[in-house]
Order: structure tokens, then C-alpha cells, then sequence
């Protein structure tokens, strides 16, 4: 339980996660070209009513299942006794999840022609439950998942550019986009039995009850978040139709990549907080202090760069038909730095001590404001009303757990200097870039030299500083170099 192996396994999902930004960056372009913003749209909008479906299915147990497989240890015999209750609770709940989303397609007739694109894409339903993704982080075998993720991710790559080349070939890409996804996880129950004893457990020794009330409490949350991740684009789909789906879906995917990049961190530390919180209090602390900051960190200039470049990104990443995006793009940008704080607090403060519950008020308050805010705005701005809402719906969430939980947050004292270090490093990066932009170069060219130079600018002055986390990573990189 030490720093390397932390580092080690954030490592390996930084290398998963970072290339497969970059497999979306690069294949972005070639998609919005090549099917368009209506098919794009077609796809966006299925996609989030299954998302919907996923999650009922899977109800709270991917988070719920790190924790308690982490809590587990080494003790084999009660890992399996879990892994196999948990897969019987979400194999009753994949069924019922299919019944529904079956019945639900056939009666609503706006649907009837997206009926085999539903179908496909369903199976989304069942590769992500199989995959018991949650048991590979909870016993932190990072190095698996890494290596099934690129031999998937690879095979995706090729099969788009031999199978996506117009807009008839949307289905083509919505199984590309399940394979990619989830398709790999077939692969996890197969290496499962690595890990597990099924020696001597009987059905009747299974306890499922036991699990439910902490599942459903972890549900409520996740299901309430995925009202204001994706009810947007259900919403803008149905009152707005395709093309308002494909304008919002090009910015919010490119915001959403970086988002995922910083809580791959807490993905890594989960785990590691889950059990150091019953077991070590004095480093549970060190790791809670030191994670905000790598998170802010990178979370600063990130929004910066998308809101300072949005009309590069955009006419680089779909051309001047996704135009729309651009602004859209700019309301977005401050998500990364909101979602960032928001991921803290719920996932690596109050979940590991067991405080789920305010997380999950505060999510279901931020769903509700999203789902009244949004039937307002969408009919009357669109694609940008969309975005204003989701800006709001995360800020809420972060105002309401500070509000229920501050007295103990104020006993972890992680506000310090370095929160008024990154807010001027923001400040000269977002000058920085304002100023090259001005010199009116091409999209791709601007977007290169302007990305250097407000990175250069951002962590170069932290370094000067002598900011805590770019000074050790630094010293790290230094003595790694003088041993080679």
C-alpha cells in the first residue's frame, strides 16, 4: 500500500484513458464528416436512452462493488461470496432492463425508425454488466484492464475507417461505438476465474439482501446524475430533434474527454481511500490533500484551453457545419474545473466515509433543477440552453454537499495557496492565448501553437513558484533522467 504502486496503476489508466482521447480526437473529425450531424445526432440520442438503461441495470453496484471488493483484501472466499451475489443481482435486473426498454420501443412510434439502431446498441446492457469492470479496480489489476483496452480500442480504430464512410453507415458506427466501449468485457469473466474460488459456494449460501440497501442508496445518486449528464440530450433530441443532439454532442464530447481524464485519478485512489479510511487515518489525509490539487491542476488549464480555442476545436474537429458548437463549447469549459471539485468531494471524501447519503441529496436536488431548468430553456435555446443547465445542475450539487458536510470538510483544511497559485496561472495562460489568437492563423496551426504556449505558460510559473505538485513531479522526471 505505498505511493509506487498508486502511481503505477495511475500510470496505467492515464496510458488507457489518454489513448482513448486520442483515438477520439483523431477519428472526431473523420466521424462528423463522414456521417454527418443527423446521424451523429441518431446516434447520440439512442445512445443516451440506453445510458439510461445501463444504469438501471447496473443500479449502484460499479461504484459500491470497488468499494467493497477493496474492503475485501486477500480474503478469496469472501471476494467470490460478493462477486457472485453482485452478479446475481444484475443479472435479474439486465433482464427486467430488456423487458422495459423492449416495450418502451415498441409503444413510443417516434422510435419505430431507430428500432435496429436500439437494438444494437442494447447490448450495451449486457457487456457492461458481465464485464464486472468494478472487481478488476477494486483488487487494483490495472495492467489487465489496460492491455484488453488497447488491443479493443485498436481493433475499433480499424474497423471505423473500413466500415464508417457516409452517413447510410450510422449503424455500422453505433456497433463500432458498443465494441469499443464495452465489448471487451467478455473477456473479464473468462480471466475471472484467475482470482476467484467457486469451491464450496452453494446458492443457498448467498446472501443478496445485505447488499441492497447500500446499492440503492448508491443508485439514487448515480441515476440522479445521469438525469443531468444525459437528460439533455434525450431532451434536446425530442423537442429539438437530431441536428441540436449533433451540435451539443460535438462540444460536450470533447469537455467530457478531459473530465474522465481527471477522474481516472480517482478511479486509481478509490480503492486505496476505501481501505486506508478504516486502517491508516494519517494517510487517508496526506492522499486526500494531495488529490484536490492534482486535480485542479490539471482541471485549470483545460478549461482555459476550451474556452479560450472553442472555434478551432470545433472547425478542426467538425468543420464549419458544427458552427453552432462553438459557443456552446465556451459555456461548457468551466465543467471540468466544477465536475473536478464535485467528483472530490462525493467519491473520495464523503463515499469512502460511508456518507453516500449526502452525496446522494445533493445530486437528486441538482436533477431536479436540471430536468425543470431544462424544459424551459431547451424549447427556447436549444443546444445552448442545454449547456447553461448542465453548468448550473454541477455547480448545485458542489454548493449542497459543502453545505451538509462543511464542518468536516473544514477539518481537512484542503483549501490552501495553491488554489490562488492556478487561479493566476489560469489568468496568464488565458492572456496568453487571447494574445496569439489575434494573429489570425489557420484553425490547426493556432490550436498547436496556442496549446504549447498556455500549458508553457500555466506550469512554467508554477514551477517558478515552487508550486508542491509541479516541483515533485519535476524532481521525479530529474532524477528518473540522471539515472538513465
Amino acid at each position: 500500500m505505498n505511493d509506487k504502486s498508486i502511481r503505477y496503476n495511475y500510470f496505467l489508466n492515464v496510458s488507457r484513458i489518454g489513448f482513448g482521447i486520442l483515438v477520439g480526437l483523431f477519428t472526431m473529425p473523420y466521424v462528423n464528416r463522414a456521417i454527418g450531424v443527423e446521424s451523429l445526432g441518431k446516434i447520440e440520442y439512442v445512445n443516451s436512452i440506453i445510458a439510461y438503461f445501463v444504469l438501471f441495470s447496473a443500479l449502484g453496484i460499479p461504484m459500491y462493488g470497488i468499494r467493497e471488493t477493496a474492503n475485501k483484501g486477500k480474503d478469496i472466499a469472501a471476494r467470490t461470496k460478493l462477486v457472485l451475489e453482485l452478479l446475481c443481482i444484475l443479472l435479474i435486473t439486465s433482464i427486467i432492463s430488456y423487458v422495459v426498454l423492449f416495450l418502451y420501443v415498441i409503444n413510443i412510434d417516434s422510435l419505430q425508425h431507430l428500432k435496429l439502431l436500439i437494438v444494437i446498441m442494447s447490448s450495451s446492457i449486457f457487456f457492461s454488466n458481465i464485464g464486472i469492470e468494478w472487481f478488476y479496480q477494486g483488487i487494483e489489476d490495472q495492467k489487465y484492464i489496460t492491455i484488453r483496452f488497447f488491443v479493443v480500442r485498436i481493433v475499433s480504430l480499424i474497423l471505423l475507417f473500413l466500415f464508417v464512410k457516409s452517413p447510410n453507415d450510422y449503424i455500422n458506427y453505433g456497433i463500432i461505438v458498443v465494441l469499443s466501449t464495452v465489448g471487451g468485457n467478455i473477456f473479464n469473466i473468462l480471466y475471472l476465474r484467475k482470482h476467484l474460488d467457486l469451491k464450496g459456494i452453494k446458492f443457498k449460501d448467498l446472501n443478496l439482501k445485505k447488499h441492497f440497501k447500500p446499492v440503492l442508496t448508491i443508485f439514487i445518486a448515480s441515476i440522479s446524475v445521469s438525469i443531468y449528464v444525459q437528460l439533455d440530450i434525450l431532451l434536446l433530441g425530442s423537442l429539438k430533434g437530431n441536428q441540436a443532439v449533433g451540435y451539443y454532442a460535438m462540444a460536450n464530447k470533447l469537455v467530457r474527454f478531459v473530465v474522465i481524464l481527471i477522474t481516472t485519478l480517482g478511479t486509481v485512489l478509490l480503492p486505496r481511500l476505501s481501505y486506508l479510511i478504516n486502517n491508516d487515518k494519517d494517510q487517508y489525509l496526506i492522499y486526500i490533500k494531495k488529490s484536490l490539487n492534482y486535480f485542479l491542476i490539471i482541471a485549470f488549464p483545460f478549461s482555459i484551453l476550451f474556452f479560450t480555442l472553442a472555434k478551432d476545436f470545433t472547425l478542426l474537429m467538425g468543420g464549419i457545419s458544427f458552427a453552432p458548437s462553438i459557443l456552446t463549447m465556451k459555456i461548457l469549459s468551466p465543467i471540468i474545473v466544477i465536475v473536478s471539485i464535485a467528483y472530490f468531494i462525493g467519491y473520495l471524501v464523503l463515499y469512502p466515509q460511508g456518507k453516500e447519503n449526502i452525496y446522494t441529496i445533493a445530486v437528486i436536488l441538482s436533477a431536479v433543477l436540471s430536468v425543470v431548468a431544462n424544459f424551459f430553456l431547451i424549447p427556447i435555446m436549444g443546444h445552448i440552453g442545454a449547456a447553461i443547465v448542465a453548468v448550473l445542475s454541477e455547480l448545485l450539487g458542489i454548493i449542497i454537499m459543502i453545505i451538509f458536510y462543511y464542518k468536516e470538510l473544514s477539518k481537512l483544511k484542503l483549501l490552501n495557496i495553491s488554489l490562488l497559485y492556478y487561479i493566476i496561472s489560469s489568468t496568464l495562460m488565458f492572456l496568453i492565448i487571447s494574445l496569439i489568437s489575434y494573429l489570425g492563423l489557420s484553425p490547426f496551426i493556432n490550436l498547436v501553437i496556442s496549446s504549447a504556449s498556455g500549458f508553457l505558460t500555466f506550469y512554467l510559473f508554477l514551477y517558478l513558484i515552487k508550486e508542491e505538485i509541479v516541483s515533485s513531479v519535476i524532481c521525479d522526471l530529474r532524477s528518473k533522467f540522471i539515472k538513465l
